[in-house]
């Protein structure tokens, strides 16, 4: 039976486009003009003292070491930064109707309000904005809108609440985790935050999780690894010096719509000053929402140490921690033997969708910005594309040798069916 050509190539195309799936790309370099207004609606001494402290704050935010503007470019290596817009920090008397505001209320939208048209006053142009004032009844230690351009804070912030409500704005929500004993992923159950990022209420002390670098397209090229067949795979520490070079996340297809990303992380001296341990780390990502994937957690150690096994009985995978260090780690990848699986078929699977924390948002303002959302204190929604892995040309050479297999046997087929067409002399 021959195909119509139409057909033919609607079928070329369909497969063309499930081997060469979009893939992220590196986001480009941003530097952002942030500015830090202060609020001085203080109702005590103590308050309208640290509301008057415009060094602590201009330290906090843009300072040579420990701040915001040292804190990202770092994590980020360069893709983003913050440099003050105007003078940086900006000292603005409380509106009237913020002073008569119900103290028992929260009124972040009033004080956002009450800073832009101070700014706005000044004619300074800015894209990210940090309000500091007093919080009255607001019951959070710092907020953000998510995805956004605005954070908010009480008096004295620090650096782990700052970088927390900054990942907000770009588009993070709290990462949680799912504990899941023996490692069976059948039997995880949603508990707690993952303390592998600021995001999870890790602190300043980590970097952002692989997942959330993904979704902002914070990946170096050679940094990352697509695979959708078992293997073993040797990973370097996610914040390593940039001059290391090596697969630094593993993102194991598992189906069209769940896959597991690996990354590994270790003491550093610049990022992940806080992570005492070695180990490696599994997130569980469904459907390319990076951002809102969950942490694996087969024990107390909120990592995967190694000789750990983690079993997916549903898609009939194995993930095996072999060998981990502060220099990086191995992984293994298997598939379950048929018998195991028959075995394991009474057990159920962990679902791929992911448990995101549940946080407190005010309504949008007026102006439509997008809703903030809490921190606990500790601490624009474009999912990016990723770099294309090796597996991907391979995918791609082999793609193109089918289309041209293809053309080539529907253009054979053309012309024979034309050549045995009856031909009609012009009059």
């Amino acid at each position: 039976m021959r195909l119509p050509l139409a057909v033919m190539l609607s079928m070329t195309t369909v497969l063309l486009t499930a081997l060469l799936a979009p893939a992220p790309a590196q986001a480009a370099p941003v530097t952002k003009r942030l500015a830090v207004v202060i609020i001085q609606n203080g109702d005590t001494d103590t308050e309208r003292t640290q509301l008057a402290d415009t060094t602590y704050l201009r330290n906090m935010f843009f300072g040579s070491s420990g701040s915001l503007a040292t804190w990202m470019p770092t994590v980020t290596h360069g893709l983003l930064s913050y440099t003050p817009a105007g003078d940086g920090v900006f000292v603005a008397p409380p509106t009237a109707a913020l002073t008569g505001a119900d103290k028992a209320a929260c009124h972040s939208d009033l004080a956002r309000t009450d800073a832009q048209n101070h700014l706005t006053s000044l004619g300074v142009t800015w894209d990210s904005l940090a309000v500091v004032y007093d919080i009255y009844g607001c019951g959070w230690g710092g907020l953000g809108q998510m995805p956004g351009r605005v954070t908010w804070y009480p008096p004295r912030p620090s650096l782990s609440a700052i970088v927390h409500e900054f990942g907000h704005n770009q588009g993070y929500p709290h990462q949680s985790k799912r504990d899941c004993p023996a490692g069976n992923l059948a039997s995880c159950k949603a508990n707690d935050y993952s303390g592998n990022t600021p995001m999870g209420s890790g602190g300043s002390g980590r970097g952002y999780s692989s997942v959330e670098l993904l979704h902002s397209g914070w990946l170096e090229a050679g940094w990352y690894q697509q695979v959708s067949t078992p293997g073993t795979f040797t990973l370097k520490p996610l914040y390593a010096p940039i001059s290391t070079t090596g697969v630094r996340v593993l993102e194991y297809k598992v189906s069209s719509r769940l896959s597991y990303v690996v990354e590994t992380r270790a003491q550093g001296t610049a990022v992940d000053t806080s992570v005492t341990n070695p180990g490696v780390r599994v997130y569980a990502v469904t459907n390319r929402d990076y951002k809102n994937a969950y942490m694996i957690n087969p024990g107390n150690a909120r990592y995967v140490p190694a000789s750990t096994v983690l079993t997916d009985s549903a898609n009939k995978i194995t993930i095996t921690v072999r060998s981990s260090s502060a220099s990086g780690a191995t992984v293994a990848v298997a598939a379950i033997a048929a018998a195991a699986t028959t075995r394991a078929s009474t057990v159920r699977s962990a679902s791929p969708s992911p448990s995101v924390s549940p946080a407190e948002s005010l309504p949008p303002s007026p102006e439509a910005e997008p809703s903030p959302i809490d921190s606990d204190g500790v601490i624009a929604d474009i999912t990016a594309d990723k770099p294309r892995s090796q597996n991907s040309s391979i995918y791609a050479v082999i793609a193109v040798g089918l289309i041209l297999a293809l053309a080539l046997a529907a253009a054979t087929t053309f012309l024979l069916r034309d050549r045995h067409r009856p031909r009609h002399r012009m009059r």
